[in-house]
């Protein structure tokens, strides 16, 4: 396994690189009843939120219950107004039409001004095969699984069973909450990885499968935009939520309708002005009294030099 970054030649992985790979899986490994915050501080501007929802993602494609699944029908049924790609006929749009006879129904959306003498198609569905548009299907076909399974084994040593049918299957268990920026800039920095395996090359915003990045019909990875305070998708509250830079630390935080049950892993770059790291320290220390400050790191990975790591746990 080999690691470029910024177009240098490629080498073995740095040790602050697999660092935060590890940190991710280390983190969602155990299952924690109560919520944790941890803070990561870089040393300078980097894609380290990027490769921390890496390594999350990777230990959750191990586990048979991630994935999108559970809620997806219910959704269905309840945002009668979304518009729905079916997969049957990928080039019209419809919308849920109430069931009949114990049968769900989708009716087809006719647009304005279509001189077409045929009825609106109305017809069953199985939930698989219906999406909302602008969204991932929940599940792929058989044997169109996501490319990149020799690359997350090798990241993680192959350490962990990657269950094949999670590869074909939409999951929001992560989220990477991206910068203050947009969208555009937070793919921009992680683009700038590139991981190597045999014969298989890929760049980090490729490996994480968000659905706007990818050419993938199934998602890993939600996305929450912090400039607009959007996310891509929602299903559930993510489990955890990793936020790129001190906005979306603080953003995420406040945001309790959306993840007020989430883990977050914030990482910071403290070359930041002086009164943005005080606004992060005045936030932490409004949350004391909910919070305490936890010794043990995931893993126990060692810490790399220019790195500072803490974590608290909900008491």
């Amino acid at each position: 396994m080999q690691f470029s970054e910024e177009n240098e030649k490629y080498h073995d992985i740095p040790e602050w690189a697999k660092f935060l790979i590890m940190f991710g899986v280390s983190w969602t490994q155990i299952q924690y009843n109560k919520r944790r915050i941890a803070i990561i501080s870089m040393p300078c501007d980097s894609a380290a939120a990027g490769l921390v929802t890496l390594g999350a993602m990777i230990r959750f494609l191990e586990r048979p219950e991630a994935n999108d699944f559970s809620q997806h029908l219910q959704r269905i049924r309840n945002e009668k107004n979304r518009i729905l790609i079916y997969r049957k006929y990928p080039n019209w749009t419809f919308r849920y039409d109430g069931s009949d006879g114990g049968y769900d129904m989708i009716m087809q959306i006719k647009k304005s001004g279509n001189k077409c003498s045929r009825p609106p198609l109305r017809t069953i569905f199985h939930f698989k095969d219906v999406c909302f548009q602008g969204e991932p299907f929940i599940e792929d076909l058989i044997e169109n699984e996501l490319p990149y399974s020799t690359i997350y084994s090798a990241l993680v040593s192959n350490n962990l069973n990657i269950l094949e049918d999670n590869l074909r299957k939409t999951d929001s268990s992560a989220c990477l909450a991206g910068r203050v920026m947009g969208e555009r800039k937070t793919r921009d920095s992680l683009s700038k990885i590139h991981f190597t395996c045999g014969a298989m090359t890929a760049s980090l915003d490729q490996l994480i499968t968000v659905h706007n990045w990818s050419q993938e019909n199934i998602s890993r990875v939600s996305f929450f935009n912090t400039r607009i305070k959007k996310i891509d998708r929602y299903t559930a509250p993510p489990r955890l939520v990793v936020t790129d830079g001190d906005s979306a630390f603080l953003t995420v935080l406040d945001d309790k309708k959306l993840f007020g049950q989430s883990d977050i892993i914030a990482v910071i770059d403290r070359t930041l002005e002086r009164d943005r790291l005080e606004t992060i320290t005045e936030k932490l220390q409004s949350i004391s009294q909910w919070y305490v400050r936890e010794d043990n790191q995931p893993g126990n990975v060692p810490l790399p030099i220019g790195m500072s790591l803490a974590i608290w746990k909900a008491r």
